[in-house]
């Protein structure tokens, strides 16, 4: 008789952003998390000409795809490869804790977005180089450790020794990708700072989100008339005046309104969002993203060659639901049966279940991972 085989969901969803168990070697003492304060993500004049192209493009096109929901019930699964600089004598790394606490961080402020990341293949621990593991604020090197071993169709994440900044991603036409984060502040939470933020702020920058200050389009007036040519370009981050350096947050999170309003723009004071994951205010403080910046992540997601890449790389979709003609398990044609995602899947491929009950054959020699695709409870599996 068969029996049912009921998959604990909270240790699936753990397998997806988990490493495989291995030696994790400490970092040598480092900066304190709060002297590490600047996000290293600046725009290049390509973002700069870029940008303008695309809006140029869509002005007076139909805007009803800003306001379409996220998709939070059946979220996008993009695919990370972990990269852990290590010194000249393999010495580096965070412990499983501290990347287990990274990843369940990043995937809870990107709930909302209706996108959750995982961890790819195993964690790259090759790379011994005392040049890339106390890396410079300095592109030209920064880049540099950006190309080595890069996965293809994945996120290259980067954890090392950053000099003056916490964390640094690429915008989409930059020609090095890749996210760099701080060994010491990405550590910070097990030491009691919460600074694990940073990585959902920088995964807002790889998809093309700007500081909730930015003035490289023009400043922003706190009235919001300028709101769509000016500041980050959404209208629902009202005007910044840089929430860091000074302090200008509370430990509350309440601005102080030590900020005088731009020249020329009139008399309105400053009310900026100091929960916004793009502003630089305390990192506690941060958690949100808002509509419009949710809207332009999933855009950019569908319409930048080097991000839609993503969206069907080393996953597999499964619907009970779905049609029965569907091969390929993808997010948008997912497959009826576990038995199609398996013939579909390729080594190290994620196979994503809608809720239900499915039968499954034989994994056929593969090696993948199953996990829940959403957040409802109740996959089954019939062997």
């Amino acid at each position: 008789m068969h029996t049912l085989t009921t998959f604990l969901l909270a240790t699936i969803l753990a397998l997806a952003i988990t490493p495989a168990p291995q030696s994790r070697k400490k970092s040598p003492p480092q900066e304190k998390p709060e002297e590490k304060m600047g996000c290293g993500t600046v725009i290049p004049p390509e973002q700069l000409k870029a940008e303008l192209a695309r809006r140029a493009e869509s002005a007076g096109k139909n805007s009803a795809a800003l306001a379409a929901p996220p998709p939070t019930d059946a979220p996008y699964y993009l695919p990370m490869t972990i990269h852990m600089v290590c010194d000249d004598f393999g010495i580096g790394g965070l412990s499983s804790e501290q990347l287990d606490a990274a990843m369940r961080n990043l995937n809870q402020m990107w709930r909302p977005v209706g996108i959750q990341f995982f961890i790819y293949g195993e964690i790259d621990y090759s790379i011994h180089d005392d040049d890339f593991y106390v890396l410079p604020n300095v592109d030209a090197k920064q880049d540099a450790l950006r190309q080595v071993n890069a996965v293809p169709n994945t996120i290259n994440v980067y954890f090392t020794n950053l000099q003056g900044i916490a964390g640094q991603a690429r915008f989409t036409v930059s020609h090095a990708q890749g996210v760099l984060l701080d060994y010491s502040v990405m550590s910070g939470y097990s030491s009691g700072f919460f600074d694990l933020e940073v990585f959902a702020h920088e995964m807002g920058h790889y998809f093309d989100l700007y500081h909730t200050h930015e003035d490289d389009f023009g400043i922003e007036c706190p009235s919001g008339n300028n709101c769509s040519s000016a500041g980050d370009l959404l209208c629902d981050t009202p005007a910044d005046p840089r929430l860091f350096n000074p302090i200008r947050v509370d430990p509350n999170c309440v601005y102080d309104n030590s900020a005088a309003p731009p020249a020329n723009c009139g008399n309105t004071p400053y009310n900026p969002l100091t929960n916004n994951l793009m502003s630089v205010a305390r990192r506690p403080c941060r958690n949100q993203f808002t509509p419009n910046q949710i809207s332009k992540v999933l855009q950019t997601l569908h319409g930048s060659d080097k991000r839609r890449n993503l969206i069907n790389s080393r996953t597999r979709y499964v619907d009970r639901l779905a049609s029965a003609s569907n091969n390929y398990c993808t997010y948008t044609a997912p497959c009826r049966t576990v038995a199609k995602a398996l013939q579909a899947a390729n080594n190290g491929d994620f196979i994503l279940l809608k809720w239900g009950t499915y039968a499954a054959s034989s994994i056929g020699g593969k090696r993948v991972t199953l996990g829940r695709w959403g957040f409802e409870n109740g996959v089954v599996i019939w062997p």
